[in-house]
């Protein structure tokens, strides 16, 4: 993966950092002509000069401790935590209740510049496809543009100044501020992310100047983390309630069970909506949509015209509500639409959503569909493409949420003709014990064949002639977890290698 190295920043005194947490000390002489050097959240890595700022957990008053022995000159953590150090002066103590939200809002301030145009999406499914598609219109259209998020990050211009990005779909606080700074160092002003539920409800991007917040749709995800399905959603509404700046543009799917909560909120704020959907009327919609063989065409509505037979190379009808969301934050952009009709034929595949790998006697895809909805989802589309039967194979990651595995096994049952029951990121839990579960709601037209490569060799060797096969749950992932141990996997290439082989 990508990563950061430290840069060089102008000087950066403390009673200007806090006064982005509203605390004004710029006429009490304590705080006066302190310089900070850097804004940590690891102790491990405090130097001298650095403001440290103590997140809660269960170490937090050792963390305390040893950023102050490693030569922090500034502490923030809550009242609760800091009254342990009030006999410290070598330090100054900055209470805030909401730690999280501080270490962003500092990073913010420390950290400064930020690209002209910053854009973010979320929901449960269809993030890294849009944010991907946005980059590349952006690209086509002749503008230097970045995105990050799951895949990683991807720019049009070389970044001397980025390495070692964290493997998360929204980075932490520091490291997300110093990437956007470094971004537009390097004359890109374009850029679009994913926002995730975890990295809104940690305040992660907060203090971002997002002017475009996209919404895909929302289904069931990460109920290991978030208590229920309104906990996991109230995460997903901050980035419209509390991130997006006042004026900004929402883009909101009209098809959503969740718009109107959406449009409210939004509206409640003074931000603008944009709505988008498919075979649903909204400010841009799409109808006739025809399923190829290999591409979708589409006939675009917005404004009073119809714009007909867009053609969009990639595969899996869902694909068409990604693309129109990521025309709408083009169009919340200013662009105008006709210029970017006319690059839409030139998207490429996006890695692991829905890639066609290759073909033997049937067509063989990658998706990253790890949800019960993104795999009903893909399966619906593929029947699209698919003569005879539809093979698919998945498993579930352990040390996740558990109460999907049986619905995804219901879910392959209902819309799979063959299923193959594997090994996803068995983590911690035993894989045995992850297959049964799903096994449970499609044993009858379900195999059984824990390894993974396997599972795609045995899949491959026994298609027919107008078959599909799916491989779902890890798309572009280069690694299965394996207890605390990840091994080199690549769904994609394991396929390549099997089709090449049968090939010769």
């Amino acid at each position: 993966m990508l990563g950061m190295e430290i840069i060089e920043l102008s000087t950066v005194f403390l009673t200007d950092l806090l006064k982005a947490l509203n605390l004004d000390k710029s006429s009490d002489p304590s705080y006066k002509n302190i310089i900070i050097k850097n804004i940590r959240a690891d102790s491990r890595e405090v130097c001298v000069g650095d403001f440290f700022v103590g997140v809660p957990c269960s170490s937090v008053l050792e963390n305390v401790k040893s950023a102050i022995e490693n030569g922090a000159v500034v502490v923030s953590s809550t009242p609760e935590v800091l009254s342990a150090f009030k006999n410290i002066h070598s330090v100054v103590l900055v209470e805030y209740n909401n730690p999280r939200l501080a270490l962003s809002l500092l990073a913010a301030a420390f950290y400064k510049i930020q690209p002209e145009i910053l854009m973010a999406v979320t929901g449960t499914n269809g993030k890294s496809s849009v944010v991907s598609m946005v980059q590349q219109l952006w690209v086509l259209l002749g503008k230097n543009a970045a995105s990050f998020g799951t895949l990683g990050l991807e720019a049009n211009v070389t970044l001397t100044n980025v390495q070692n990005l964290p493997s998360l779909t929204t980075y932490d606080s520091l490291s997300f501020f110093q990437l956007l700074k470094n971004l537009a160092e390097s004359h890109i002003q374009h850029v679009i992310f994913e926002a995730s539920s975890i990295g809104l409800d940690q305040f992660r991007i907060y203090g971002s100047q997002i002017t475009v917040a996209g919404f895909t749709n929302f289904t069931q995800d990460h109920l290991d983390y978030h208590q229920n399905m309104e906990e996991y959603f109230q995460s997903k509404l901050k980035l419209f309630s509390e991130v997006l700046l006042t004026g900004g543009i929402a883009v909101l799917n009209a098809n959503s069970p969740y718009f109107e909560r959406l449009k409210g909120v939004s509206s409640n704020r003074k931000i603008n909506v944009l709505t988008y959907a498919a075979n649903v009327v909204a400010d841009i919609y799409a109808t006739n949509i025809k399923i190829q063989e290999k591409n979708l065409v589409f006939d675009l509505h917005h404004d009073n015209k119809i714009y007909e037979k867009i053609i969009l190379n990639l595969s899996g009808s869902f694909q068409v509500e990604n693309v129109l969301c990521a025309i709408a934050m083009l169009i919340a952009t200013g662009i105008e639409l006709s210029k970017i009709i006319d690059v839409i034929p030139k998207i490429n595949p996006i890695r692991g959503r829905m890639e066609l790998v290759g073909q033997s006697n049937g067509a063989v895809y990658v998706d990253y569909a790890h949800t019960p909805d993104a795999l009903e989802r893909a399966l619906r589309s593929l029947r699209q493409h698919t003569q005879k039967s539809i093979w698919v194979i998945f498993g579930c990651g352990g040390d996740r949420d558990k109460s999907k595995r049986s619905q995804m096994g219901k879910i392959a049952f209902n819309f799979a003709d063959k299923i193959i029951v594997t090994d996803d990121n068995p983590r911690s839990e035993e894989p045995a014990n992850i297959r049964q579960q799903i096994l449970s709601e499609c044993r009858e037209k379900a195999y059984e064949i824990g390894d993974r490569r396997e599972a795609i060799e045995y899949a491959i060797a026994h298609l027919e002639k107008g078959d599909t096969l799916l491989i779902a749950g890890k798309g572009h992932e280069m690694g299965q977890i394996v207890g605390n141990v990840t091994y080199p996997f690549n769904d994609a290439e394991e396929a390549e290698r099997v089709l090449a082989r049968l090939r010769v």
